[in-house]
């Protein structure tokens, strides 16, 4: 920080070139482009690769609401898909089902939900036999492999975001995204300041303002190489909890590379009674996300005929326990000793 402070760059400057040329070694080589937050990258991705009014976008329905956001924001249209009951994933089969009634889907939005990687191989084959698009959103899930390909590292775009509590984080806002092809990603670095070709000459429209500044990619170098041993911690933290409970709640986890542990989330049939018994023990808890996109009071009337039944069973089930990295090992035992009385 105390370099960034001394060199006068403030925005554009040699950390964030630095920063975005890591990031495209992590991700198997592609093209990073550093943003001002992880919303403003899946608005560029999506920008870029060409959603416009009209354009259909499939995605999820229990991820926040941050593409839906994105997609309605572009004019597009979202069309959503359910999920899987153990992963909380986007649904392959139900993909398949959804593409086949809208034969004119532009781009499927493939979010990394809670840190685990969705099933990329069958997700993308299906995409691809019907010509859309593939994004990955990687917010939760940087660090993670699968099939030895890195998360970020299938889609066409993929983005991320660096918020305070994310895996790879520095201390305010900022995002990123990657293109496969290096002219998208040119298109993008114009698009995040304000359609520039060169300074002031405007070359692409709906362009924007969205910048990491230098400090904050001063931090994220910093924090970059131990990000596999904070990924660790977090899946050791989860499989504590896996362990420390009964046959009647599960923990969404995986003990591979796939899953990096960014959120511990149980699924659970007695949410309100597992939040008063927990609160007793002293361990906080929170629900991430306690409203589906098309639940949401500002969206209803563009979901009026959607229903998504996994979904909307999960939302209802899903519990988030503590899990960091600087939890101590006390900490851990602490809730463990909470969930085994559940």
């Amino acid at each position: 920080m105390a370099e960034v402070v001394e060199s006068g760059y403030f925005i554009h400057g040699p950390k964030t070139r630095e920063l975005e040329d890591a990031l495209g070694r992590l991700l198997g080589n592609r093209e990073v482009v550093c943003v001002g937050n992880g919303t403003d990258a899946l608005m560029l991705s999506l920008l870029t690769l060409g959603v416009s009014a009209g354009k259909k976008v499939a995605t999820v329905s229990n991820a926040g609401g941050y593409t839906t956001g994105v997609i309605l924001r572009l004019g597009g249209t979202p069309v959503l898909v359910d999920v899987e009951p153990d992963t909380a994933q986007m649904s392959v089969d139900h993909l398949r089902n959804v593409l086949q009634l809208h034969p004119h889907i532009h781009a499927v939005v493939i979010t990394h939900l809670y840190g685990l990687m969705a099933n990329m191989a069958d997700l993308t084959a299906v995409a691809r036999e019907f010509g859309c698009y593939i994004v990955e959103d990687c917010a939760q899930a940087i660090g993670a492999v699968q099939d030895g390909t890195m998360a970020g590292g299938w889609g066409d775009a993929s983005t991320f975001s660096f918020y305070p509590s994310k895996n790879l984080s520095c201390l305010g806002d900022g995002g990123a995204v990657s293109f496969s092809d290096p002219d998208l990603a040119g298109n993008a670095r114009r698009l995040a300041q304000y359609g520039w070709e060169s300074r002031y000459s405007i070359s692409l429209e709906f362009g924007f303002n969205s910048r990491l500044d230098e400090m904050q990619a001063a931090v994220l170098l910093a924090r970059l190489p131990k990000l596999d041993e904070l990924n660790d911690r977090r899946r050791n933290i989860i499989k504590h909890y896996a362990s420390a409970l009964g046959e009647q709640r599960a923990v969404i986890f995986e003990n591979s590379g796939s899953f990096v542990g960014h959120l511990a989330v149980i699924i659970t049939d007695t949410r309100a009674m597992d939040i008063q018994h927990l609160k007793s023990h002293g361990v906080s808890t929170s629900v991430h996300f306690p409203i589906l996109d098309h639940h949401q009071d500002a969206w209803r009337h563009h979901f009026i005929d959607t229903t998504l039944p996994i979904s909307e069973k999960l939302v209802l089930n899903i519990l988030t326990l503590p899990c960091f990295p600087q939890l101590s090992d006390d900490e851990v035992l602490r809730v463990c000793g909470a969930l085994q009385s559940l």
